[in-house]
């Protein structure tokens, strides 16, 4: 009796040995389908110190870039404005699409320095002042069936700076005074069809400083000299030197500096870059006159992808996300790199699959980037682990 109850055991044991091996192989089997986790195992707090603080000086380098992008073009209106002719007009509209595309690749920084809570609005009201758009032509100059219509025409607003900035967005965001997307209604005009001509000076008459034609060189002028103003502040702001906007960065340490680019750069996509593109041939478009929409975006995202993925040397990715989404990341910069590339310009025109493409690819990226997008790990990254059963005697 004994005997019998040892081999039953024996066979009950064998069961659940080989249940435990299906299971097991189960298990492996299904396992390629487990998402990854998105934080590395290692934190390198060196590595990020080192990382953060040259992130820090690359956007001081490209705001120094868009500073001076913007003072050329202060100086090219200034010689359109001396010498109204075809040719200046021409240089002062290149110089606009410069300052435009450096400017917008220094948007990622500039999102991560006002990040704290206590600058978020003073970012938003600097962004406002060199970047509002869509802007409402007829707010700053003469449009076809409204002779009378523009700042350009409304004598009872004195012609200064400081006037001309609380004309901005005074009753409805459309009505931008300042800032890029105004130059660029003054330079395309409001037609798209801005002669040199309409640049000359009058001299002729009581009050000359009071035509339309006078009032629209002033006004170009003093947009110039208010974007100038605005980037130089900035600029002023931002080395460490100046223990201002750098010293709220610097202040966190390495793991919270990290996050707070994550947070940024996220925040950038979703919010911005996403809104330049438009949905339908309804949706409002930034530098349409200037067909510079498409551009501005390759400079955001050549930005983001030069933090994220550099040429030379370890970025943000490699210790923000595991392998499986840097791969996946590399890969949507390209994919979407490529579309835009296809894609017409101004962006308006592009085919409307195109644009929803585009999209998807930017939702991805955040996803990626903020690490809520997780990527499955393939079976042959996997390693089977072989069990083998000695033979019983």
């Amino acid at each position: 009796m004994s005997g019998k109850l040892i081999r039953r055991g024996k066979l009950v044991l064998l069961c659940v040995l080989l249940a435990g091996l299906a299971a097991c192989e189960q298990k492996r089997v299904e396992e390629p389908q487990v998402e990854q986790s998105a934080a590395p195992q290692v934190f390198n707090a060196q590595a990020a110190e080192e990382m953060t603080q040259g992130l820090w000086q690359a956007g001081q380098a490209q705001l120094i870039d868009a500073q001076a992008a913007v003072e050329a073009l202060e100086r090219a209106v200034v010689t359109l404005l001396d010498q109204p002719g075809e040719d200046h007009l021409e240089a002062a509209k290149l110089a606009w699409l410069e300052a435009h595309r450096e400017f917008t690749a220094a948007l990622p920084y500039i999102e991560l320095a006002f990040a704290p809570a206590e600058l978020r609005s003073q970012g938003r009201q600097l962004l406002l002042a060199l970047d509002s758009w869509p802007v409402q032509p007829g707010y700053l100059d003469t449009v076809p069936g409204y002779s009378d219509s523009g700042i350009v025409n409304d004598t009872a607003i004195e012609l200064t700076l400081a006037n001309l900035r609380k004309q901005h967005r005074l009753t409805a965001h459309e009505e931008a005074s300042t800032g890029f997307h105004a130059m660029e209604i003054m330079l395309w005009g409001p037609t798209s069809e801005r002669t040199p001509e309409q640049f000359n000076a009058v001299t002729e008459g009581e009050k000359p400083e009071a035509l339309a034609g006078n009032r629209r060189r002033e006004l170009t002028r003093l947009i110039g000299r208010g974007m100038a103003e605005d980037l130089d502040g900035l600029a002023r702001r931002w080395p460490t030197g100046a223990n201002d906007l750098s010293r709220h960065f610097l202040a966190l340490g390495p793991a919270a500096r990290l996050q707070q680019i994550r947070a940024a750069h996220t925040r950038l996509l979703d919010e911005e870059v996403l809104r330049r593109l438009p949905e339908s041939s309804e949706s409002d478009v930034e530098s349409g006159r200037a067909a510079d929409s498409k551009q501005a975006i390759l400079a955001i995202l050549g930005t983001l992808q030069s933090n994220w993925l550099p040429e030379e040397g370890p970025g943000l990715a490699e210790l923000l996300l595991d392998r499986h989404q840097v791969s996946a990341l590399t890969q949507t910069f390209a994919q979407l790199e490529e579309l835009l590339l296809k894609m017409e310009d101004p962006i308006e025109l592009a085919e409307l699959n195109q644009l929803a493409q585009a999209r998807e690819l930017l939702e991805q990226l955040a996803g990626l980037m903020a690490g809520t997008v997780k990527v499955p790990v393939t079976e042959e990254d996997m390693t089977p682990v072989s069990l083998q059963m000695e033979d019983g005697p």
